[in-house]
């Protein structure tokens, strides 16, 4: 005899089926009309998948994907094509610089490690693939948005709800992202973590969209003139391998 299935994990599955590129949204309403069942099951449904992570409030009855979804969907990408891509030049690289690397893709909530090379010192600083770095205050964050329209960038702040003291002087983050877009490259020095350091290169397509952030990430205290200078030079090279396979 057939194990018998679970008749409610099934009905989520296919709640979540309802989203899809051209549907980032969904209410009660299209919950009903879709399964045809009451509001007050519907209802219940919406608020499970919220309780586990799976959706999101974003106003009052409707709901958009949930971190949980979005963190497991990148778990997924461990063994997708851009991933198997960058690993075998992340880790050349880690070699040659004496720190950890990693390449992230732009996520809905900010830059997400898809790849890491983690380096062999005795005291190091190690990502795990599927980490979600802040938008704002990484080397990773904010190359990806000096690389963003400003309305765009500001919604996406909006959304992480920024600390007043991180949202005061938006005429200062503007020069630094118009910095980082001029040098091709972003470096922080303890900016987010008081003892870590990264700097951060844009690797593109065939029609120059950035398609991933690769760092060389360490122990501030290691991050000093000729080890940047150094590791900017040896970046460089790794991502101009990268890109013609994007």
């Amino acid at each position: 005899m057939s194990t018998p299935l679970n008749g409610s994990i099934l009905k989520g599955f296919e709640i979540l089926s309802l989203f899809s590129e051209d549907r980032r949204e969904i209410s009660t309403g299209t919950v009903v009309d879709n399964f045809q069942m009451n509001n007050g099951t519907a209802h219940r449904l919406l608020m499970t998948l919220e309780q586990a992570g799976a959706i999101r409030s974003i106003k009052r009855g409707v709901f958009a994907l949930g971190s949980e979804i979005e963190r497991l969907g990148l778990l997924a990408e461990q063994g997708n094509a851009m991933a198997s891509i960058v690993q075998p030049k992340l880790d050349v690289l880690c070699n040659r610089v004496g720190e950890s690397v990693m390449a992230c893709r732009l996520s809905r909530h900010g830059p997400t490690c898809i790849a890491v090379a983690s380096s062999r010192q005795a005291i190091s600083v190690n990502i795990k693939v599927g980490t979600l770095l802040p938008l704002h205050r990484t080397a990773q964050g904010k190359l990806w948005m000096a690389e963003m329209a400003p309305e765009e960038r500001e919604k996406r702040l909006a959304v992480m709800a920024l600390a007043a003291t991180d949202a005061d002087d938006p005429n200062g983050l503007d020069e630094e992202l118009q910095q980082i877009r001029r040098q091709g490259y972003a470096l922080n020095l303890g900016s987010n973590e008081p003892d870590i350091a990264a700097i951060s290169m844009p690797a593109r397509n065939v029609a120059g969209e950035m398609k991933l952030s690769v760092s060389v990430f360490g122990m501030l205290s290691r991050f000093d003139e000729d080890f940047v200078e150094e590791a900017k030079i040896k970046l460089a090279e790794t991502v101009r391998k990268i890109e013609p396979m994007l």
